[in-house]
C-alpha cells in the first residue's frame, strides 16, 4: 500500500493545520470521519503523525475495499497488498472491530484457465482475515469475495456463526456452509446470503432455534438444498431469490408471529413441484415476482397493506383475484403481453382500483398497444405512481407508432389522471408516447415528478413538443437520454 510522509513542499503545513484541527475532535467523532476511508487511503492517513498512527491503528471499522490497479493489477502486486494488509492488522493487534467489509475480487484481466502462483495464497489470507475478525469481537461483516468463483466452494468457517459480538453477516461468495453446533445461541440479527451452498437443511433449523434476536434474512442464489423451513419468533423480514438452474429449490415453508414485510423472486420451469406455504398473522408487505403458483394463502393474509406480483400472460387466472382485494396499497410490474391478454378477454377487475403503483413492460408503443393500455388505466382509480419501461427494437422504425395523439387521450375520460403522482416514461420511435407525456403533463393535476427518457436522437423533438406542456404543469419535469444498448428484435 501506498505511505505517505510530510515530505515535499508545502507538505508539513497542511498536514500541521490537518492534526490541529482532528486533535480537537474526540477520538470516537475522528475514527467515524475516518470509518469512510478505504484502507490505503487510512494508510496514508496513519503516516502522518504519531497521533494519526494511533488512530490509524485503532479504529473500529475496517474496509478492504476500493483497490487500485496499481495494488492488483499483477500476481506480484496482488502478493505485496496482501502482505501490507497483514502487516497492518499484526500492528492493530486485537482492538474491537465494529465493521469489518472485505471485497476482493480478480484483477480485470484475470483468465480463470491459467494458473496463478497467489490464488493459493489469497485464499488462506482472506480466510485468516476472518479469523482475525473473530478474535476481536467483530459486530458488523460484509463480504464479497469472488476470487473461487470457478472452483470448489469453499468451507466457510463455523466459527463466524458461533462468534458471540456478531450481529449482521453478510456473505457473498463461492462456500459452502455447514450447520453450526445448536448449544449456541447467536446474536445475529441480520443475516445475507448470496451464491452460497447450503450443506444441510438442518442450517435453517439452526437460524430458527439459535438465533432468537434475528430480525433480517435474505437469501438470494443459495443452492444445495431442496427445502427450506424457517420457523422463526423474532424474524421481521424475509428476501428470497433464486434463480439458479442447478439443484433446485421445491419447497418454501416460512412460519413468523412479527413478519411484515416478504419479498419472493423465484423462477422456475413448472410449478408442479413446487410449494410456498406462509404463516404470518401481522404481515404487512408482500411481494411476487417471478412464476407464480397456487396462491391460497392469500386468503389467510387479510392485513395485508402492500402487495405486489409481476404478471405475465400466462400467470393471469393465477393472481388476479389476490392483487388488490383487502389491500390498502397494491404495486403490479405486467408485460405487454399481459396488457393485450386482459384486453382481449374484457377482464377489468375492480381490485385492480386499489393498485397504487404500476410499471408496465413494452416493447415500443405501437399502435395495437394502445388501447390495452387505455383499458387498464380505465381500472385503476388510484393510481399514484406510472412507469412505462420501453425496450425498442434496433430495427424499430416507428411506422406504427404515431397512431394517437392526446386528443384520443382526453377522449377517454379516464378517472386515473387526477391522482398520479410520480410518473416515467421510456419513450420508443413515434408520437404515441411523446402524446401520452403531453396529456399526462397537462392533465395531472397532482403530478409531482415526471421523467421523460428518450432516444439519443429525439432530443430536439421530445423538448419542442413537450415544451408548452411542461409550462402548464405544476410537477417537476426531467429529460434523459436513454444509453441502454436497444434489442435487436
Amino acid at each position: 500500500m501506498a505511505t505517505a510522509s510530510c515530505e515535499g513542499e508545502g507538505g508539513c503545513t497542511e498536514s500541521e493545520n490537518m492534526i490541529g484541527t482532528l486533535g480537537n475532535l474526540p477520538d470516537p467523532v475522528v475514527h467515524h470521519i475516518v470509518s469512510f476511508l478505504a484502507i490505503t487511503d487510512l494508510t496514508r492517513f496513519g503516516c502522518v503523525s504519531k497521533k494519526c498512527r494511533e488512530l490509524y491503528l485503532s479504529g473500529p471499522s475496517l474496509n478492504f475495499d476500493e483497490f487500485s490497479l496499481a495494488n492488483t493489477s499483477s500476481c506480484y502486486k496482488r502478493m505485496k497488498l496482501l502482505r501490507s494488509l497483514d502487516k497492518f492488522l499484526i500492528h492493530r493487534g486485537e482492538n474491537k472491530i465494529h465493521q469489518f467489509y472485505i471485497r476482493w475480487v480478480p484483477p480485470e484481466n484475470f483468465d480463470h484457465e491459467t494458473p496463478c502462483f497467489c490464488g493459493c495464497n489469497e485464499k488462506s489470507r482472506t480466510m485468516a482475515w476472518l479469523h482475525y475478525a473473530v478474535r476481536c469481537n467483530v459486530e458488523v461483516l460484509d463480504l464479497a469475495i469472488s476470487i473461487f468463483e470457478n472452483e470448489t466452494p469453499l468451507a466457510f468457517p463455523c466459527c463466524i456463526f458461533l462468534c458471540e459480538s456478531l450481529r449482521s453477516l453478510s456473505v457473498d461468495m463461492n462456500c459452502k456452509i455447514q450447520t453450526p453446533s445448536f448449544t449456541f445461541f447467536s446474536s445475529l440479527t441480520c443475516l445475507e446470503l448470496t451464491n452460497v451452498k447450503i450443506e444441510e437443511e438442518s442450517f435453517f433449523k439452526w437460524i430458527s432455534q439459535s438465533c432468537k434476536c434475528i430480525e433480517v434474512l435474505y437469501l438470494e442464489d443459495v443452492y444445495g438444498i431442496k427445502n427450506i423451513n424457517i420457523e422463526s419468533s423474532s424474524l421481521k423480514s424475509l428476501y428470497f431469490e433464486y434463480t439458479y438452474n442447478q439443484t433446485s429449490i421445491c419447497h418454501l415453508n416460512i412460519s413468523g408471529e412479527k413478519l411484515d414485510s416478504i419479498t419472493i423472486v423465484w423462477v422456475f420451469d413448472s410449478p408442479s413441484n413446487k410449494s410456498f406455504n406462509v404463516s404470518a398473522p401481522n404481515l404487512k408487505s408482500f411481494y411476487w415476482v417471478g412464476n407464480l403458483m397456487s396462491h391460497s394463502y392469500m386468503k389467510e393474509l387479510v392485513g395485508l397493506e402492500e402487495v405486489g406480483f409481476y404478471l405475465e400472460e400466462d400467470e393471469i387466472d393465477h393472481v388476479l383475484d389476490d392483487i388488490g382485494t383487502s389491500h390498502k396499497r397494491s404495486f403490479l410490474v405486467i408485460k405487454e403481453d399481459a396488457m393485450k391478454e386482459l384486453y382481449k378477454r374484457g377482464i377489468s377487475p375492480t381490485s385492480f382500483g386499489n393498485i397504487c403503483y404500476l410499471r408496465m413492460h413494452i416493447g415500443s408503443f405501437v399502435n395495437d398497444l394502445v388501447p390495452s393500455m387505455v383499458f387498464l388505466f380505465g381500472a385503476m382509480t388510484n393510481l399514484s405512481t406510472l412507469y412505462i419501461k420501453s425496450t425498442p427494437p434496433l430495427y424499430d422504425l416507428g411506422s406504427n407508432t404515431s397512431g394517437f395523439n392526446m386528443r384520443y387521450w382526453e377522449q377517454q375520460n379516464l378517472g386515473f389522471i387526477y391522482k398520479l403522482k410520480e410518473v416515467t416514461i421510456e419513450l420508443s420511435n413515434g408520437s404515441n408516447g411523446m402524446e401520452l407525456a403531453r396529456y399526462v403533463l397537462e392533465h395531472a393535476q397532482c403530478l409531482e415528478k415526471m421523467v421523460v427518457v428518450y432516444l439519443p436522437h429525439q432530443c430536439d423533438i421530445v423538448k419542442r413538443m413537450l415544451d408548452r406542456s411542461k409550462m402548464i404543469s405544476s410537477g417537476i419535469v426531467v429529460f434523459k437520454e436513454n444509453r441502454c444498448k436497444r434489442k435487436l428484435v
